[in-house]
């Protein structure tokens, strides 16, 4: 993959959301309620399905444990700190364990 070809697929994506940005008219506030409400869902269902093995049930108690952790500080609204404490979190119980 050459750098012309990366430039130009960045001017395609970048072009492509600018003018939609500039052509679509602005949603509705009944649709746009509903949209702001779809990100934690969403991400509540890939960490649900990132704690479950198929056929096995819970993953390894460290990946569980690190979940907890991030859960712990997710009232705080900061996805860098929830990054942070789950990692602490995961490392703790896999030097304590």
């Amino acid at each position: 993959m050459s750098w012309e070809l990366i430039a130009l697929l960045g001017a395609i994506t970048y072009g492509s959301r600018a003018l939609a940005l500039a052509i679509i008219p602005p949603l509705p506030a009944r649709a746009r309620a509903v949209l702001d409400r779809l990100p934690p869902a969403l991400f509540a269902g890939l960490a649900a399905h990132s704690l479950s093995l198929p056929g096995a049930g819970l993953a390894g108690n460290e990946v569980v444990v690190g979940a907890l952790g991030a859960i712990a500080v997710a009232p705080l609204r900061s996805l860098p700190l929830c990054l942070v404490a789950g990692a602490a979190a995961y490392v703790a119980y896999s030097i304590v364990s």
